[in-house]
């Protein structure tokens, strides 16, 4: 199996980023959130979100974000948390920039 990160911007395609920078969630499914990431959404570490996380999975985006809705990142976020993800819910709607790290 292959780590792969991908960043997902609003109205744009998925941009592959190296991702031996970045760390798979523990055999606990708890994700580690760290500078790489915060530089990769273009943020302050402290403003992470860790959107969902499991085995062989994270997604991080940028808490509490008023940006564009990212559409794009839906489907893939439906097929590998095997969760609903949509515009329902205004608190639910995924916003700005997402970081997808996952094995294939």
């Amino acid at each position: 199996m292959t780590t792969i990160a991908n960043l997902y911007r609003p109205g744009q395609p998925p941009q592959p980023i190296p991702a031996e920078q970045f760390a798979l969630p523990d055999a606990s499914g708890r994700a580690q959130v760290t500078q790489a990431v915060a530089d990769a959404l273009g943020c302050h570490v402290s403003l992470l979100d860790v959107l969902a996380s499991g085995p062989g999975y994270v997604a991080y985006s940028i808490f509490d974000c008023e940006g564009d809705v990212n559409a794009a990142v839906i489907p893939l976020l439906k097929a590998v948390t095997k969760t609903e993800w949509g515009n329902e819910n205004e608190d639910e709607v995924l916003r700005g920039n997402i970081l997808v790290i996952r094995l294939t």
